[in-house]
This record gives C-alpha cells, structure tokens and sequence, in this order.
C-alpha cells in the first residue's frame, strides 16, 4: 500500500499533549484509493508531528538506567517509584524525562539524573539512540542511555513530581520483578533483565 498524508487536523490545545486527526489516502496494491484517519496524542505542534516532519533524529525523551559499583564491587541498580496520574497508581521504573529544545542527548541525560535521581554519572553509554515510545498512540520517541553512578546530591523535582529513588542490589532485581504488589514499567523491566546479563561477569 501506499500512505499520502492529506490533512493534519488539531483537536486540542493544551500546553504539553495534544489529541489530533491525520487524514491518509491509501492506495491499494489493486489501485483502488481510500481516505483513512487516524487519531494520536503527541507533544509537537501541528507543524512537526513526525508525520509531516519526517525528522526521526532527536529523541523527545531519554529513559536512563542507572547503577552504582560499591567499594566490594556489588553492582545496585537505582529504581524509582513514581506516582503516574494516567494510571492512578505508583510505577516501578527507571530515571527518565523530556530532551529540552536544542539540547544534545548527553546534557539531557546527565541533568534529568541530577534533576530526578540526585546523581552525578560517569561511564555514559548509549543502548539505543532513539525509538517510539508508544507507536500506536503517539509520535513520541526516546533514547536510552545507560550511566554509572559516582555520587549523589539533591534532587529537584517539579512541584507534582512524586518520585521516590531507591538502590536495589543487581542480585535481588528478580525479586521486584517477580513482586505482583508491585507495577514495573514494561521497559524497566526489560532493561533490568538486560543489565542482567550485561553484568553476569
């Protein structure tokens, strides 16, 4: 099939998600030609919905997973509880928040760690640059980008940011894994197995 972006409508305006209508023609492979419309959430204005934009290089978020070495080399990966208004309840998950305007990903990364976690990193590497967060919802898109903890400060959260940070040993994350009382985020929890095997050694 071939997709032609026709019309971009805006159903909302509100200052940081908006509901809009793309309206596609397809033509499909019998040539036969249909109007479809599909409806998404996103943080960009009208003109720079990736739709329109196509420019699928600067991630609107970073999600950073965070461990810290002690002194006798145990590895703690740092978790956060967070409370989530959309789901009315507290989420397991990992640091993470929007890249602001004109940032580059690694400032982005090392003051959203300061700012949520209270944390000063080193050793930054980037596991993946820049994919959706949710395709079938919103054009939103975000980096992950894993970073060794060398010490901590204060934290500076925004007034309604309930966020809690705790360290838990490498070893015990199957037990917040494996906890039903608990809601781990879908990508903390695959990043958790992955930190999993990336420190077997």
């Amino acid at each position: 099939m071939k997709w032609q972006l026709k019309e971009v409508i805006q159903e909302t305006n509100h200052p940081y998600l908006n509901f809009f209508t793309l309206k596609y023609l397809v033509t499909e492979d019998n040539g036969l030609i249909k109007e479809y419309s599909y409806y998404l959430a996103s943080r960009h204005n009208k003109e720079n919905l990736l739709a329109k934009s196509k420019d699928y290089t600067h991630p609107d978020g970073v999600t950073i997973p965070l461990y810290y070495i002690d002194s006798n080399k145990e590895i703690y990966l740092l978790l956060n509880k967070q409370f989530r208004p959309a789901l009315g309840r507290y989420v397991i998950s990992v640091p993470a928040g929007l890249i602001d305007n004109n940032e580059d990903l690694i400032t982005a990364v090392k003051r959203e760690a300061k700012e949520e976690a209270g944390v000063n990193i080193t050793d930054i590497e980037i596991i993946s640059p820049i994919g959706t967060t949710s395709s079938g919802l919103s054009d939103e898109t975000n980096a992950i980008v894993l970073a060794r903890i060398i010490d901590t400060k204060e934290t500076n959260l925004e007034e309604f940011e309930d966020i809690n940070c705790f360290l838990v040993k490498l070893k015990d994350i199957d037990q917040i894994l494996n906890n039903d009382s608990l809601f781990v985020a879908n990508t903390a929890r695959l990043i958790f197995l992955y930190l999993k095997e990336k420190f077997k050694k």
